[in-house]
């Protein structure tokens, strides 16, 4: 299994190339991040989060077993195949995450990045 020095465990960053554009997770609440990541505020919380595909096409944002929210259904086509990469390679697919805000008010978005096809 590949390990990446950002994240500390063992799989593949996704995308591979590493990433910086911030899309937000979905149906996130919360009530349900990590303990790991303490109080936010306005700079964020970095931590690493787990990538999965479901039967209905969208990707889930996991921490362990805890299912944090869901990408958009355009996200979740454009990282499926990196993730069923993954999958055939035995390894977790990982993306760096961002906690913002504080209390009920927080935002997580997920870090990443895809060259636009050229014209």
């Amino acid at each position: 299994m590949e390990q990446t020095s950002s994240t500390r465990l063992p799989g593949r960053l996704v995308p591979a190339g590493g990433g910086h554009v911030p899309v937000r997770v979905h149906g996130f609440l919360g009530s349900s991040a990590p303990v790991r990541t303490g109080r936010a505020g306005r700079a964020g919380r970095r931590f690493a989060v787990e990538l999965a595909r479901t039967s209905h096409g969208v990707v889930k944002v996991m921490d362990g077993a805890t299912v944090l929210g869901y990408l958009s259904g355009a996200w979740s086509q454009r990282v499926d195949f990196e993730l069923w990469s993954c999958e055939q390679a035995g390894v977790p697919a990982l993306a760096r995450a961002v906690l913002e805000g504080d209390g009920s008010d927080r935002d997580l978005f997920v870090m990443l990045a895809w060259r636009r096809p050229r014209a």
